[in-house]
């Protein structure tokens, strides 16, 4: 088998694993279930991955890369900065709230390595691009990576808040991402002071 085949066969696992990942979860994905679902030997999967961790390192891999594709078409369709601001936090919520597994995967703790570092950082300059954009026109009074955080942890914990059943306070949820991005959105226009 050459390096490319090698390549393509060890995709072609990790697609078969974020798909069962996806639909029934991190412990439904085995080395041997996914062989299995392959359609080739239980045992072949070991020759491509050490352990099943270093599969769900491949899994997380492909799910921060097709976040960030999502990302990517919501950059390309808005119109504005503040389109594209909303776009990218649009399609971080919908990716959390329509794969849930693969989301809480994300955020496991991993093996680390150069794939994973490469799709963190393709994934964070996507969803920091229009907060550079509103920085260089003076819009924000943080700094693009300062703010990026606070908005990323303020919707995870709206998310995490909304799966746990915790928002039964007669406001829709979609009504509370509308409030908390208008709220931070105001609390970072600069209000004639100097940005810090």
């Amino acid at each position: 088998m050459t390096e490319s085949e090698a390549e393509e066969m060890r995709a072609h696992l990790t697609r078969v694993a974020l798909h069962l990942v996806d639909t029934e979860g991190r412990d439904a994905c085995s080395l041997r279930r996914v062989g299995v679902e392959a359609g080739i030997s239980r045992m072949t999967p070991y020759t491509y991955f050490a352990s099943k961790e270093s599969l769900l390192d491949a899994v997380r891999v492909a799910a921060l890369q097709a976040l960030s594709d999502d990302c990517e078409v919501a950059l390309k369709e808005g119109a504005t900065i503040a389109d594209r601001l909303r776009g990218v936090g649009q399609a971080y919520v919908r990716f959390a709230l329509s794969h849930p597994a693969l989301y809480d995967l994300v955020f496991e703790a991993h093996g680390g390595g150069r794939e994973h570092e490469e799709a963190t950082a393709r994934y964070r300059s996507l969803a920091e691009s229009p907060l550079r954009e509103a920085s260089a026109q003076g819009m924000i009074a943080l700094q693009p990576e300062r703010l990026g955080h606070v908005l990323w942890a303020a919707t995870h914990g709206l998310i995490g808040l909304h799966r746990a059943g915790k928002l039964r306070h007669g406001i829709p949820f979609e009504q509370l991402l509308q409030d908390l991005g208008d709220t931070l959105a105001f609390g970072f226009v600069p209000r004639g002071g100097v940005a810090r």
